[in-house]
């Protein structure tokens, strides 16, 4: 069954139950009270009657001559009767005879004063009478049709009102259910055209309501939004992965097609010795040159893996001294400073392999000196590595930390063009932050931020 169809009878089966415990209710207070507004209005007429009867004790007729029967007529009546319970005057016949009286009704009434009681569905009032030193009893009655009918007109009310009722809670709860049902039946409609045509880029209407309605319609737009950013980031790696099969493939083609060249040149029975030597040299280089770049490749697709790094306080001052001075080509070119001692979280190895990075691409793409200096600035260490060459065109920024990229042939040098993508990742990986200017648009500075140990 549909939730609405659901809720809708929910909705009645309350309001039904709550009118049952209501009619309850109603009829045990009605019922007694007619009752009681009948006796009372008995009362009345027959102390009325008793004060009528002393005053005044003849009785012309036994019958009032407008004698009602009570069969047919739901009028009160009044009855005068001896103290043997004989009827002296009645204003009420049933089945043309005066109604007798209970005996307990008149012999109750002559001892205590009065009395009440039913008998044959007549509810009955008795008070004493004493007149002309004789003693009787003079009863107000009325039938219990009265009560019977005035029950009967009320519980017709209350169904019909209950009925009412319930027919406006059907319409109500079918009308409230389906108001609160319609940002499910939306997110069902929206969830499905996402599925048919892949359109992330659907949300759900705001709701302003703060219920659970309203908060369900934000989490599955914030799931939306989750969703189209995973599929993004997920779009982007797809698409730097075939970028980066393609210039991998493209950059090992060179050296393959240099290997074989050479080595089916190496098959020939008639070349010199030399031409061999030579032909064997440049496969040597050419894999030293392919073995460097499948190096590289692992460590970035190690990076692009979110392997994690291994962290340790590394002392980042002694580790740059001990690069440059293994870089003793550079012993003429090459200035360290170093202020401060900053200790960083990270991987001696990678940082290790950061600084030399950098170097090299100062020495390849520099004319002159190469300044590297580390301080302690801000709560981070900062590694700041500057060359004196041509510098990079703004419109390069961008770009220079891209894989394989290889900008101005001026700075370009022999490499494959990922060396700075392979700083970037390490820099990264350490939470860390690097940048390059070209100050008066020339010579290059990179600067490193790294995060201080704790």
């Amino acid at each position: 069954m549909p939730i609405r169809w659901r809720l809708a009878l929910f909705g009645v089966g309350l309001t039904a139950a709550a009118l049952f415990a209501f009619a309850l209710f109603l009829n045990a207070i009605v019922e007694p009270g007619a009752v009681a507004d009948q006796d009372e209005l008995l009362s009345g007429l027959a102390e009325s009657a008793v004060g009528a009867f002393e005053s005044d004790p003849v009785v012309a007729e036994a019958v009032s001559p407008v004698a009602a029967d009570v069969a047919t007529s739901d009028q009160p009546f009044v009855m005068i009767a001896g103290e043997d319970g004989s009827v002296r005057y009645t204003t009420a016949l049933v089945d043309g005879a005066p109604p007798r009286l209970p005996a307990a009704l008149v012999v109750e009434a002559i001892d205590t004063g009065s009395s009440e009681a039913t008998a044959q569905d007549i509810r009955y009032q008795a008070r004493r009478w004493e007149a002309a030193g004789e003693t009787g009893v003079v009863a107000a009655g009325q039938t219990t049709r009265v009560i019977e009918e005035q029950l009967t007109g009320f519980r017709g009310f209350l169904a019909v009102f209950a009925f009412i009722t319930l027919l406006a809670s059907a319409v109500v709860s079918w009308f409230v259910s389906g108001r609160a049902l319609r940002p499910l039946k939306t997110l069902a409609a929206t969830t499905d055209e996402i599925g048919s045509t892949g359109d992330l880029s659907r949300r759900l209407p705001e709701q302003r309501r703060d219920d659970e309605v309203g908060a369900l319609t934000a989490s599955f737009n914030a799931m939306l939004d989750r969703l189209q950013e995973t599929r993004s980031r997920l779009e982007s790696s797809l698409a730097t992965q075939r970028r980066f099969v393609a210039d991998a493939s493209h950059e090992l083609r060179s050296p393959l097609t240099t290997i074989r060249t050479n080595a089916g040149f190496l098959e020939r029975p008639e070349i010199a010795s030399q031409d061999r030597g030579e032909a064997i040299r440049d496969i040597a280089i050419e894999a030293a040159r392919m073995t460097r770049l499948v190096d590289d490749l692992l460590v970035l697709a190690r990076g692009d893996s979110g392997a994690a790094v291994e962290l340790a306080p590394v002392a980042l001052g002694p580790l740059v001294v001990d690069v440059g001075r293994t870089a003793r080509h550079l012993d003429d070119r090459l200035t360290v400073d170093v202020e401060g001692a900053p200790v960083v979280e990270g991987d001696e190895d990678s940082l290790t392999r950061l600084v030399r990075i950098l170097l090299d691409n100062a020495e390849h793409h520099g004319d002159g000196r190469i300044e590297l200096s580390v301080t302690r600035r801000d709560g981070v260490a900062e590694m700041v590595v500057t060359d004196d060459g041509p510098g990079i065109p703004d419109q390069e920024m961008d770009r220079i930390f891209d894989r394989f990229y290889r900008g101005d042939p001026n700075r370009s040098g022999p490499g494959f063009g990922l060396g700075l993508s392979i700083a970037s990742a390490i820099v990264e990986a350490h939470s860390g932050t690097i940048g390059v200017t070209s100050p008066d648009g020339s010579g290059a500075m990179f600067t490193v931020t790294l995060p201080l140990a704790n």
